[in-house]
């Protein structure tokens, strides 16, 4: 695939599937969604305290289009998870997109679950990404707009987003970001991009 030809050579990159051994390996035994999902959860919540968030409050919804776990205490996104689904033809707002609040310099207002995968706009979507992430400006970027391409053009396909916050950061803006995706041929993979 497209992503294990990567790893292969961009240094930049990480392969993080190791971490979600265990958890797949029971899922295709029991075929057990739930369960997956709960460790996934749990995984998710586990590193984020590690990283020096002990006292994090997890609040998990849905806004429509996509899942979020999110801490209250620094009111930020620590993982997206959802199916993609096809989005309608024009309905992204770019002014919307564009406007204020600014990322900040050489960065942009990302999507964790992308538009065109059926993300919504705003609010706990978005997260501050490196430009050269989002606009495909590297070749992490166009492996993350490939990833994206791929999720927006088969709907169903599960997947997640972590945001990863380096020890003790009390930032928004994540130091790498973890892509998980399984494809509809049950291949899983998951890729660890650097946010700077």
């Amino acid at each position: 695939t497209l992503i294990d030809r990567e790893f292969g050579r961009n240094p930049e990159i990480r392969n993080g599937i190791s971490a979600y051994a265990g958890m797949l390996a029971d899922w295709e035994q029991t075929g057990d969604g739930a369960a997956l999902l709960d460790a996934l959860l749990d995984l998710a919540a586990a590193n984020y305290r590690k990283a020096g968030q002990q006292d994090a409050k997890f609040y998990v919804f849905s806004d429509g289009a996509a899942n979020f776990l999110f801490d209250i205490v620094r009111e930020r996104v620590v993982l997206v998870w959802g199916e993609s689904r096809p989005a309608a033809p024009n309905s992204r707002d770019n002014a919307y997109h564009s406007g204020f609040p600014a990322a900040g310099a050489d960065l942009d207002k990302g999507h964790a679950w992308s538009h065109a995968q059926g993300g919504h706009e705003g609010g706990p979507n978005y997260f501050r990404q490196a430009r050269r992430l989002n606009q495909a400006r590297s070749n992490n970027g166009k492996l993350w707009r490939a990833i994206e391409t791929y999720m927006a053009a088969n709907a169903g396909i599960s997947a997640f987003v972590r945001l990863v916050y380096e020890k003790n950061y009390k930032d928004d803006r994540p130091s790498e970001v973890e892509y998980g995706i399984l494809s509809e041929t049950g291949q899983f993979r998951v890729v660890l991009f650097p946010n700077h």
